[in-house]
C-alpha cells in the first residue's frame, strides 16, 4: 500500500471490484457460526507453550500502539507494521498455546486483522479488505468476543453500503444483532442500527429509517459498561452518521435536507479537533445537504475545509465521497464561485487518481 493514492478507487471502479467479491448467500453463510458458542480451545497438558505471559503482553501493546498511529503515519508504513504483527501473531497460534494466552492472542488477531481490513477498504481495495474482515471476524469468535465480532460485522455492513449492497449490509447487520443479544451494551446497539438505517435510507424505506434511528438514539442513552472500541462512537459520530443518513434521504425528498444540516452541524460542535477524517465526512455532508437546499456558496465553503483535510490526512474514503460532492454540484456550474471550487477540487482529485 506505499501507493495508496494510485491504487484508490473512484466509486464506479470500486463497483466494477463486486465480481471479485463475496456477496449475497456467499458472502453471508460462512459468516453464520459466529452465532454458535466458540469451540473450546485444546487443553496443554505436558507443556506451557511457547509463549510467555510477557510476551503476550508486548505483543498486545504493541498493538494499542498500531490502533492509536494517526494520519502521521504514510499508509503503507502503518500497513506493513500491521500485517508483520499479524503474521507474528498468527505463528504464534499454530503452536498449541494456554486456553488463556491463545484467546488473549486470538483477540489480538481479531483487532489486527480488521485494521488491516480499514487501510485496505480506505485504499479502495475491497476484495483484500473483505477477506480481512472474515479473517478478523473468524479470530473474534475463537477468542470468545462476541462484541468485537459484531464490530467487524458493523465495517463489513459500512463496506457493502459504500458499494451499494443494502440488502447484503442488512443481513450483516441482523447477523450481529443475533449474535450480541438483547442485552448488548447500548453504544454497540446503537451502531448497529444506525447501520441499519443507512441501509433503510439507500432503498428509501423511510418508515423503517425512522424506527431504526430512533432505536440508535435509545439504546445511545444507556448506561453501562462498554467495549473500548466504542469509544469513537460518541455522541458526536451519533449525530454524525445520522445527519449523513438524512442527507441520503434528501436526495429523493428534499425536505430531509435541513434535518442533515441540524444534525451534522450538532456533530461538528461535539467532534474533536483530533478526529480529522471524521471532521471531512461531516464536513462533505454538510456541503451536500447545502446543495440540496441551494445552497451553493455555503457549500462550496465548508467544502473548502473539507478539502483541506483531506489533503492532510490522505484518505482514500474522503477523497471519494469529495468526488460525490464534485458530481452533485455540477448543476450549479453556472455559478461562479462554484465553477472556482469544482476546478480546484477536479484537479486534486486528479492528483489523488480519483475518478470523478
Amino acid at each position: 500500500m506505499d501507493t495508496a493514492h494510485a491504487q484508490m478507487l473512484g466509486r464506479r471502479d470500486a463497483t466494477k471490484t463486486l465480481a471479485a467479491l463475496a456477496l449475497g448467500p456467499a458472502l453471508t453463510e460462512p459468516l453464520e457460526p459466529w452465532i454458535a458458542k466458540p469451540a473450546a480451545l485444546p487443553a496443554i497438558a505436558d507443556r506451557q507453550g511457547t509463549v510467555t505471559e510477557a510476551e503476550v503482553h508486548r505483543i498486545e501493546t504493541a498493538t494499542r500502539a498500531l490502533r492509536s498511529w494517526d494520519s502521521r503515519f504514510r499508509l503503507g508504513i502503518r500497513c506493513k507494521a500491521v500485517v508483520g504483527q499479524l503474521n507474528e501473531v498468527a505463528e504464534l497460534l499454530k503452536e498449541p498455546q494456554p486456553a488463556a494466552l491463545a484467546r488473549r492472542l486470538f483477540t489480538v488477531l481479531a483487532e489486527l486483522a480488521k485494521i488491516a481490513a480499514s487501510m485496505s477498504y480506505d485504499a479502495g481495495l475491497h476484495p483484500t479488505a473483505q477477506r480481512y474482515y472474515v479473517f478478523a471476524l473468524r479470530a473474534s469468535h475463537q477468542a470468545g468476543d462476541r462484541l468485537f465480532g459484531a464490530n467487524v460485522l458493523a465495517d463489513m455492513a459500512r463496506q457493502m453500503l459504500d458499494l451499494d449492497r443494502p440488502a447484503e449490509a442488512l443481513d450483516l447487520v441482523r447477523l450481529a444483532l443475533d449474535g450480541v443479544g438483547a442485552t448488548a451494551p447500548g453504544r454497540v446497539t446503537a451502531m448497529l442500527r444506525t447501520r441499519e438505517a443507512w441501509a433503510y435510507a439507500t432503498t428509501r424505506r423511510i418508515q423503517a429509517f425512522h424506527r431504526a434511528v430512533g432505536q440508535a438514539q435509545e439504546a445511545f442513552l444507556q448506561t453501562g459498561p462498554e467495549p473500548y472500541w466504542t469509544s469513537g462512537f460518541d455522541a458526536a459520530e451519533l449525530h454524525g452518521v445520522i445527519g449523513a443518513r438524512y442527507r441520503d434521504l434528501a436526495q429523493h425528498d428534499p425536505k430531509q435536507a435541513a434535518r442533515a444540516v441540524e444534525h451534522i452541524q450538532r456533530a461538528l460542535e461535539l467532534r474533536s479537533p483530533r478526529k480529522l477524517r471524521n471532521r471531512a465526512f461531516d464536513l462533505i455532508g454538510l456541503a451536500r445537504a447545502y446543495l440540496v437546499l441551494g445552497e451553493p456558496e455555503q457549500a462550496c465553503a465548508v467544502g473548502r475545509e473539507a478539502l483541506t483535510i483531506a489533503d492532510r490526512i490522505g484518505s482514500g474514503r474522503v477523497y471519494r465521497r469529495l468526488a460525490d460532492l464534485h458530481r452533485e454540484s455540477t448543476r450549479f456550474k453556472t455559478n461562479p464561485t462554484v465553477a472556482e471550487f469544482r476546478d480546484e477540487l477536479r484537479h486534486r482529485l486528479r492528483h489523488a487518481a480519483v475518478t470523478t
